[in-house]
């Protein structure tokens, strides 16, 4: 079993096409991930460089450690003075010079702190909690952007927050693998989360040498915020970015489709309007005068219609020309046949004059059906238009018809109500004798149904009779020019295909339209003109 096709018109693959760039996002992500981590290695190695300049100054100078402090004496002096907590703090009996070092190298952004073997706090400055940095001014598209996908961005992405528990700014000096490594001599690094989990802290931690002996040790401390903040800004400006890229390639390829589909629809309909349900050229085609594909196409479709109709005119006005070339050929013959016949002839060559009689006969036939289908056609353009009502016509017909063919069976019954069309009485009678031969012909005994009603603005004639179906592929032909369905070695009378040509001739001078199908039991075939009515 063959699978359906699913159809994606040109507009959906283009947006299907569209989606790749939503690898985009994915990439921004991995660029912002990527930046995180530079901007990361970055404040640990500032930390460091920070915690090594410290260190340095303090170096060989065993005088600052001489005399230990009073550790109890110094956190009650923290928790009396606040204010100490973001400047320099000297613990009692301890060398003003670390506290004079550490304040010309402290930042508002980091802390440092300076502890001996011990773990004993010989001086610390600076703060964690950095002072809130006025908001900068805003612009309304700023403000608007903020207050729609800046609230998604506060969702989706970690904040930096200065509300945080710092234990080790009331609890005593840090401890950890940083200070730990650089108490036994190696400069090391460490990030950890505060206690509520709301802040990570990144330190430094640099051993001071006295000697070859260490000493005490300095660690610089910061927390994550400033990456995290712009890591967030980066997130952002890269998506926006993104984001109106998208919009925007969304908008111009959707406006793009739109274009190329309306062009290809224009085309489809121009050449539809172009060939009517017959397979006849009725307009000329519009091309195209675009230098891409699509324009090529018009102009091609443009060119076989040309061609087309070209084929189609000489074929529609074989007939003409065949009458007029045959006329004189049968003249002859005529008149050469009328000689022989005055003529003493044995009886065996006057049975082959018989013959050749009858064929002239048949000929004469054939040409005087061709004739009748050239003179319509040339009659059509002066023909008077005049409202007139179908009923009596198409009643009078019928009587003529049975007397006609009185061994067809033909069943009518007259509509009750007047039905009114503009057009030739006498082109509505030609045309109801061509189907009622043609329908007699094909019965062969059968029965033949006429019917004549009206449905909505149309006047519906239908005549249908029993016998074979048409074959397949063969109603809209039906209607041509020198087309037959007939089989072969039917009744020996000469058929052109004319007389449902001109039935189709008729019906398109009353603007109306006309099909054939078989019946929905498959015993005949119905064929239906439908004209509009008067003033409709």
């Amino acid at each position: 079993m063959k699978r359906p096709r699913i159809a994606l018109s040109i507009r959906a693959q283009l947006l299907l096409v569209l989606t790749v760039f939503l690898a985009l996002p994915w990439l921004g992500v991995e660029y912002v991930r990527e930046l995180e981590r530079v901007l990361r290695d970055a404040q640990e190695r500032t930390l460091a460089g920070t915690a090594q300049a410290v260190a340095t100054a303090l170096h060989d100078r065993p005088r600052l450690f001489a005399t230990p402090p009073d550790p109890i004496a110094f956190f009650a002096r923290e928790h009396i003075d606040d204010r100490l907590l973001s400047g320099a703090s000297l613990p009692p009996s301890a060398s003003p010079e670390i506290a004079q070092i550490i304040e010309g190298l402290s930042r508002t952004s980091a802390r440092i702190w300076v502890i001996d073997r011990d773990g004993t706090v010989l001086a610390r400055a600076g703060t964690l909690k950095a002072a809130e940095a006025p908001a900068p001014a805003e612009t309304l598209l700023q403000r608007a952007a903020r207050a729609t996908i800046g609230r998604l961005y506060q969702l989706v992405l970690e904040q930096p927050t200065n509300e945080f528990r710092d234990d080790a700014a009331t609890l005593g000096a840090p401890r950890g693998r940083d200070v730990e490594g650089a108490l036994a001599g190696i400069l090391s690094t460490n990030r950890r989360t505060t206690s509520d989990g709301r802040a990570v802290i990144v330190s430094a931690a640099h051993p001071i040498w006295v000697g070859d002996r260490v000493r005490g040790v300095v660690v610089a401390e910061e927390t994550g915020n400033r990456v995290l903040a712009e890591r967030n800004r980066a997130f952002e400006r890269l998506f926006n970015i993104v984001l109106a890229v998208l919009l925007v390639g969304s908008l111009a390829l959707t406006a793009y489709a739109s274009w190329l589909s309306s062009r290809i629809r224009r085309l489809r309909d121009d050449a539809e309007r172009a060939i009517d349900e017959h397979g006849r050229v009725r307009a000329q085609f519009a091309s195209s005068g675009a230098v891409d594909e699509i324009g090529d196409l018009s102009r091609s479709f443009g060119s076989v219609l040309a061609r087309l109709a070209d084929y189609a005119g000489y074929q529609e006005k074989m007939a003409s020309r065949l009458s007029h070339e045959l006329r004189t050929p049968i003249a002859v013959v005529r008149s050469s046949l009328d000689n022989l016949k005055e003529s003493q002839l044995s009886d065996d060559a006057r049975v082959y004059m018989a013959r050749a009689q009858e064929g002239l006969t048949r000929l004469t036939q054939m040409l005087t059906r061709m004739t009748e289908a050239a003179r319509l056609e040339q009659s059509l353009s002066d023909a008077e238009r005049i409202g007139f009502d179908l009923v009596p016509v198409v009643s009078g017909c019928i009587e003529g018809f049975r007397l006609v063919y009185p061994d067809a069976r033909i069943a009518y019954a007259a509509p009750t109500a007047a039905i009114v069309v503009d057009g030739a009485p006498d082109l509505i009678a030609q045309l109801m004798d061509k189907l009622v031969a043609n329908a007699v012909e094909f019965a062969a005994g059968g029965a033949i149904e006429i019917r004549l009603d009206s449905a909505g603005s149309q006047a519906q004639l239908s005549v249908a009779n029993d016998g074979p179906p048409l074959p397949d592929g063969t109603a809209l032909r039906l209607f041509d020019s020198l087309v037959s369905v007939r089989p072969a070695g039917g009744s020996g009378t000469p058929h052109l295909g004319l007389g449902l040509y001109i039935v189709r001739v008729i019906t398109q001078f009353h603007h109306g339209s006309v099909r054939a199908q078989n019946k929905a039991d498959g015993t005949g075939v119905v064929v239906t003109v439908a004209l509009p009515l008067a003033n409709s």
